[in-house]
């Protein structure tokens, strides 16, 4: 009988915390916008501003006619912070059911976005 070290049990009960991250959902499928003009962007802000709870947010820029994800930029530093650590938050485009949604990547939050019109991306 062999005796195993919990170095052994801490490594195999560390990997089932990555099984949900794999998960994928059969009725998502990656998307991008119909557009990129103003009131598409002003659409997705609002959504996004809703996602995160904040009242004000920066996008990264990116061509968000082809892009399948888009990144928050985390609020700048304070009147006393010489610099910040604060890392931006990157959220999936995705047709879910029909319905325009981003999931945020790092939770898996999924945030219905009715207002924001959106197209499957080309593979």
């Amino acid at each position: 009988m062999t005796r195993r070290t919990p170095l052994v049990y801490m490594i195999a009960s560390l990997s089932l915390f990555a099984l949900p991250a794999c998960q994928t959902h059969a009725d998502m499928t990656p998307a991008t916008l119909t557009t990129d003009d103003a009131a598409s962007i002003a659409s997705l802000k609002t959504a996004l501003a809703e996602a995160m709870g904040r009242a004000n947010i920066q996008i990264a820029e990116a061509d968000l006619a082809t892009a399948t994800h888009v990144s928050v930029l985390p609020p700048p530093p304070g009147e006393f912070e010489t610099h910040s650590v604060a890392m931006p938050v990157v959220f999936d485009i995705v047709l879910d059911d029909g319905v325009c949604t981003l999931v945020r990547r790092d939770t898996g939050e999924r945030h219905a976005a009715p207002g924001l019109a959106c197209r499957p991306a080309k593979g």
